[in-house]
């Protein structure tokens, strides 16, 4: 799988989003973002995950 280089850390404004899929990461101020390789909704890792 290709490594895609990382972002982080982000804007004040923009969250940390990556594609479960391929892996890619990019910053959004957008709350979904689709990857625009593999058309799937990334997850957003600005957020805590539930235990």
């Amino acid at each position: 799988m290709p490594r895609w280089s990382d972002p982080a850390p982000c804007d004040d404004d923009e969250q940390l989003f990556e594609c479960p899929s391929c892996g890619k990461r990019l910053c959004s101020d957008l709350s979904t973002v689709t990857c625009d390789r593999c058309d799937e909704q990334m997850q957003n890792l600005s957020v805590p995950r539930p235990e």
